[in-house]
Order: C-alpha cells, then sequence, then structure tokens
C-alpha cells in the first residue's frame, strides 16, 4: 500500500463516549471538524468543539522558530512551522518530528485517553539542550461541531489559575475547559482574537468556511527542564476524579501507560480503527454511526 503524501493525511482520536479530536498531519485544519478537545456533552451525541487548536514556536538562543503553520483566508499560510516536519506517524498514536535550523530536534505528540476525556499533548527535546522554550496559543471556540465559530462580544476570556491547571468557561450552559500543564511551565492571560481561519475542504465543499478563534493567554515551558506535558479536559469529565493528587506528569504517565497498553490488545489497526465505534452513551454501550 502508498503511504499517502503528509499533506492529504488525517488522523482521528476518539475518547470512547463519542467526543475526539483530530486533525491534518500538516497540523493545518482543512475541516470545520478539526479540533483537539471535541466533547459529545450529551453521549454520543452533542457534539460540541471546546478546543479547535493552537499556535506554537520555539525560543533558543539562535531565535523564534514556528512549529505549528495556519491556513487564512483569501488563501495564505502563516507561520512556516509545518516546513519544519521530519517525520509523522500514528503509531501508537501522533507523533511528529521537527527540525529546526539552528539545529534543535524535538517531537510532538498527540492522544486521546480512551473513556477519560482527556488529549494530552506532549513535547521533548531529541537530545539535551540548553535555553529552549516553548510557547503555546491556545485556540478556543465552544461551538456545535457542524457550526462555525465568529468573534463577538459574549466569549469570555477570563481564566480561573489554580496550580498546574487553568480554566476557562467561554459560554454559559457549556462545559468549563480545564487546561493542565507540567511544573516546567506557566500561564500568561494575553487575551486575542485570531480571525479568518480557512478550512479548504469546507470550501471544495461549497459551505461556509471561515472562522474566528479565541486565545486567551499562552502557555510557556522550559524543554530544557524536561517534557513540555498539556492536558485538556472538561469539567465534567471522568478522569478528573481520577487525577486526586497527582502531579501533571505523573497523571500523563498513567494515562500513557493505560492507553498503551489498551491499544496493544487490538491484533490490527483495523482492529483498533472499529473500536472507535464503540462508544459508551447514557444508556449503555452504542455504535456510532460514523465520524467526519
Amino acid at each position: 500500500m502508498t503511504t499517502p503524501p503528509i499533506s492529504s493525511r488525517e488522523w482521528l482520536e476518539a475518547d470512547g463516549f463519542g467526543g475526539f479530536a483530530s486533525g491534518t498531519a500538516t497540523g493545518i485544519r482543512t475541516r470545520r471538524y478539526h479540533g483537539l478537545l471535541l466533547t459529545a456533552t450529551t453521549p454520543p451525541t452533542g457534539r460540541m468543539v471546546l478546543v479547535n487548536g493552537f499556535d506554537a514556536w520555539i525560543e533558543t538562543p539562535k531565535g523564534r522558530f514556528a512549529l505549528t503553520s495556519q491556513r487564512y483566508a483569501p488563501d495564505v499560510i502563516h507561520p512556516d512551522g509545518a516546513q519544519r516536519i521530519e517525520d509523522f506517524s500514528v503509531e501508537p498514536w501522533p507523533k511528529w518530528l521537527f527540525k529546526f535550523e539552528d539545529g534543535t530536534e524535538l517531537t510532538q505528540e498527540i492522544f486521546v485517553a480512551g473513556e477519560a476525556g482527556v488529549t494530552a499533548l506532549t513535547w521533548r527535546l531529541t537530545r539535551e539542550a540548553k535555553n529552549v522554550r516553548l510557547y503555546v496559543r491556545p485556540l478556543l471556540s465552544g461551538r456545535d461541531y457542524h457550526g462555525l465559530h465568529k468573534e463577538n462580544a459574549a466569549f469570555r476570556f477570563d481564566p480561573t489559575p489554580n496550580g498546574e491547571k487553568v480554566l476557562w468557561r467561554p459560554y454559559e450552559g457549556l462545559p468549563g475547559i480545564y487546561a493542565m500543564y507540567s511544573h516546567n511551565g506557566q500561564y500568561a492571560h494575553e487575551p486575542l482574537w485570531y480571525r479568518n481561519f480557512l478550512y479548504e475542504e469546507e470550501r471544495a465543499r461549497g459551505l461556509d468556511d471561515t472562522e474566528d478563534l479565541a486565545s486567551p493567554g499562552v502557555f510557556e515551558w522550559d524543554l530544557s527542564a524536561g517534557e513540555a506535558v498539556w492536558l485538556l479536559t472538561t469539567t465534567d469529565s471522568p478522569a478528573l476524579s481520577r487525577k486526586h493528587d497527582l502531579s501533571v506528569k505523573r497523571f500523563l504517565d498513567c494515562l500513557r501507560e493505560n492507553e498503551r497498553m489498551r491499544r496493544a490488545e487490538f491484533p490490527s489497526r483495523l482492529h483498533r480503527a472499529a473500536d472507535a465505534y464503540i462508544v459508551t452513551g447514557r444508556h449503555g454501550k452504542t455504535i456510532m454511526a460514523g465520524y467526519p
């Protein structure tokens, strides 16, 4: 089987309740359904997109380098992070290798912990280096997953910091968004609107294709001090009851090991993909009709 080019490859991580995270190998969202935290508010229905994506970059003694790229209307890609992707794989979950002009290399991983309601993102240097810092700007909405989001005065940027955790409640009636981060990180509140993201697959279908997203602030990690951990979940996530007094890093280790063991039980990628369609709903196990 021929592997499709990286520009057309997509990935999807199901949460076991009807929600999921999905995206492309380049990191550029091409569909309204691409996002990091898409939750089923009435499992397996009532899907809402809470965290759509992120902008990320590193700073080293040699300068600032982007990890991400976004497509904006009318058809502009910025910044240039996608061109630094050296490799992409999906086993056991989506993983990227970035190589930067100054010789710095890092890996980025994204996985969704089954029936935990947590999207885990991690970044790690491939070899020891000094004075390497990672910056991540979350891009939020709080919309029906079939809809699109526009700048508005009702969006609430204000965070509720609590140790290694930040809580946002963008709109009434929606689950709050928890962002948890490892001890080598910190959060700075700097609210901005990002306007006119263009989704080329929606444009090809002749549908509305642009969106505005809110960015409440910036997370910063010292990668020289270790792996950067960013966990995204909701206020009604079953995972919060499991965390107890664990540090974010220890909580990630538990999620990662449990998920690695769970996926190892499937004899093939086809079996594992089929498992994404079996979800826990309000009335027990059910089968999803499909994913975007």
